[in-house]
């Protein structure tokens, strides 16, 4: 073998040890089912066999050359049943029977106890057709041939267990999954014969390594399509978006070997200078160029790019995502050919077919499910007779079951995606309005008005101020504590006008600490709230003023709340007499409501004091509810009354008689 053969060798030893490393990483921490874990295992123990051979190519120590050559035929050993393994899973859809298991057994016992001769052997390297050990009595050529002759038949094994699946696979993408693992296996069978059997083929080792890593390139494409139940589009972007990063994984890595090189050989520099600079930029303009080409590549509307943002932000990244709804037509597909239905569907309650495999099944000679998601029916699993005639098995119902909670969750997150798509197109396009205004924003940040800035109490829920638009995230400077100042805010804003006394903050904020240092601590807090409130001096006395022996928050300070938009919305609905105003009135007031008063201000959130102002408030949101649901019942919007007269149920802890008969009308209407 002449020196640009072992060259090539090692760096596609190298190429193919970093793709499996990464592919087996990045499938076993994303799919832990036993399709994944058999595809991790197949991937590390290949980059573990690269690994190995590398050393025992490059090491110049005979000891660690040794142990190189003993990991390398352990590692042959256990490569090809794994082979089998992935073959077995995916020829089976999963289910492979025990006496399947047990063949794959003794794939692993033959290969790896006769790769054990040649992991002990103390031959400078081990190869088929050469023979350089013995085991006892036993010649070296039975040795040879048997362990030949094992290995060719488990890589036959996997390639015939694939072909039966594919001839036997209807058309769609179980037959594509079928087909794509053939070929990976196929390619993979090649190249390790090439590999292997080099003594005897005299080829170049490192032709049948990068067919090895090109058909972990091709396997990887098929786990990486998540499950059983995706299209065959899903299962082609899967392919290719695989096919692209393996190709990119060994691009990136070839380049930083040749920019290594040239440092070394041109420029002189022994230190990785240049390689490190090549790969800060590769990982700089990676998410920009992965968008360029998306949105060359992909939809062009503000609803696709709206639903492709939305897909990428609830799954994995490494992953093609879909709409939730998309994968039902697989599911009936893998549900019919397992029952041997003459026909299956999922319907939505209007009638509308959503899927159907086979012959739709006509109402009358079909059995019908009702598809429930949180209580609510968001379809029907309408199935037809089995081709056979036999009834459902037990765990045949257990199937059915399974299959109609999996359309029923789909249909009600597909229904949830294509509101967020609508809002996110929305969001988008409001982002349009922001960046005209940021402008507007710097401008009167460079020129201030004189006045301070307002601020905007939210208090209807969790305790939330913000200030020009800005959250207000520090509250009582250096020498006061944040919590304590926050809870003094929060009972100066609830009292209002009527202010408050020191020694009712005392009780509630520094109940066991001595007068003395609960004064001081008072003090500092208030001064540090008041620096929080005001950017001036000046303001900073006037925000919070002293006036017969009580504190008040300066009532210019607040520009708005909640609060009082949330009781000015409920006083202006019942004075007018325009239905549909009065209605938008109580849904904004309904949106202020985020929960009880003040529920997590520190100290005062907790303390006696806030207490009647939270019923009193949260007794308004329920007969606001109660308004809502009677109005939605008027108008024949009998879901949206439903849901009202629901909430109030649930705020009340089903003691609202009001709800409750509201609730019972819309039932017996429907």
């Amino acid at each position: 073998m002449g020196i640009g053969a072992a060259q090539l060798e090692v760096t596609a030893l190298a190429m193919t040890a970093i793709l499996s490393l990464w592919l087996g990483v990045s499938v076993l921490t994303r799919f832990p089912g036993s399709g994944g874990r058999a595809f991790a295992f197949l991937a590390l123990t290949l980059a573990v066999w690269c690994s190995a051979t590398i050393v025992e190519r490059l090491s110049s120590s005979a000891g660690v050359v040794a142990v190189g050559r003993g990991i390398e035929e352990l590692a042959t050993g256990a490569v090809l049943p794994a082979m089998v393994g992935l073959s077995l899973h995916i020829a089976t859809g999963g289910r492979s029977k025990r006496w399947q298991h047990v063949l794959m057994g003794i794939a692993y016992v033959l290969n790896v106890g006769l790769a054990l001769p040649g992991a002990t052997s103390h031959a400078s390297q081990v190869l088929i057709g050469v023979s350089n050990f013995t085991i006892g009595e036993v010649p070296a050529a039975t040795i040879d041939t048997a362990r030949m002759v094992v290995r060719l038949t488990t890589i036959l094994a996997a390639i015939g267990m694939l072909l039966f699946a594919f001839r036997v696979a209807g058309v769609g993408s179980r037959r594509l999954q079928i087909g794509i693992t053939l070929a990976a296996m196929a390619t993979a069978g090649i190249g390790g014969s090439l590999r292997v059997f080099d003594a005897v083929l005299h080829t170049d080792a490192w032709i049948g390594v990068t067919m090895i890593g090109i058909s972990m390139v091709l396997m990887a494409s098929v786990v990486f399509s998540p499950g059983y139940f995706f299209a065959p589009r899903v299962a082609t972007s899967a392919f290719w978006r695989s096919l692209a990063t393996g190709i990119g994984l060994f691009a990136l890595v070839g380049v930083l070997l040749l920019v290594d090189y040239a440092s070394r050989r041109f420029l002189g520099m022994d230190a990785p200078l240049p390689t490190v600079f090549v790969l800060v930029v590769t990982i700089a303009l990676y998410e920009p160029a992965v968008a360029w080409a998306r949105s060359r590549l992909r939809g062009r509307t503000p609803a696709d790019l709206a639903r492709e943002r939305l897909l990428r932000a609830i799954g994995p990244s490494a992953i093609p995502q879909r709409p939730a709804g998309e994968d039902l037509q697989p599911a009936l597909t893998r549900l019919a050919d397992t029952l041997g239905l003459a026909g299956v569907a999922v319907l939505r309650p209007d009638g509308t077919v959503v899927a159907v495999e086979g012959q739709l099944p006509e109402p009358g000679m079909a059995s019908s499910i009702p598809l429930v998601a949180d209580g609510e029916v968001v379809g029907e699993l309408r199935m037809g007779r089995r081709l056979s005639g036999e009834p459902l098995s037990e765990r045949d119902e257990g199937i059915v079951r399974l299959s109609a909670t999996y359309a029923a969750t789909a249909l009600q997150a597909g229904r949830r995606e294509d509101q967020q798509v609508a809002a996110l197109a929305e969001l988008a396009r409001d982002r349009v309005s922001v960046e005209s205004a940021a402008q507007q924003l710097v401008e009167a940040m460079v020129r201030p008005d004189p006045a301070a800035p307002g601020l905007r109490v939210f208090a209807l829920g969790p305790l939330r101020v913000e200030r020009a638009g800005a959250g207000v995230e520090r509250w009582g400077g250096e020498k006061a504590g944040s919590r304590q100042a926050l809870a003094l805010f929060g009972f100066l804003f609830d009292r209002g006008e009527r202010g408050v006394q020191k020694d009712e903050v005392l009780e509630f904020i520094w109940p066991d600490v001595e007068v003395e240092r609960a004064d001081l601590a008072f003090h500092r807090t208030l001064g540090g709230l008041r620096h929080t409130l005001a950017d001036t001096p000046e303001r900073a006395k006037r925000v919070i003023r002293f006036q017969n022996d009580r504190y008040r928050l300066d009532v210019a300070a607040v520009e708005w709340s909640d609060v009082a938009e949330f009781e000015t919305s409920l006083a202006v609905a019942r004075q007018t007499a325009d239905a549909s105003r009065s209605l938008g009135l109580l849904e904004a007031a309904r949106a202020l409501y985020r929960g009880d008063y003040l529920d997590d201000c520190p100290f005062y959130g907790d303390s006696v004091f806030v207490e009647d102002r939270r019923t009193t408030l949260r007794d308004r949101y329920m007969d606001l509810l109660v308004q809502l649901g009677e109005r939605y019942e008027t108008g024949g919007d009998r879901a949206s009354a439903a849901a009202a007269f629901r909430e109030a149920l649930g705020l009340a802890q089903g003691s609202n008689p009001m709800a409750a008969a509201g609730l019972a009308r819309v039932a017996a209407a429907g």
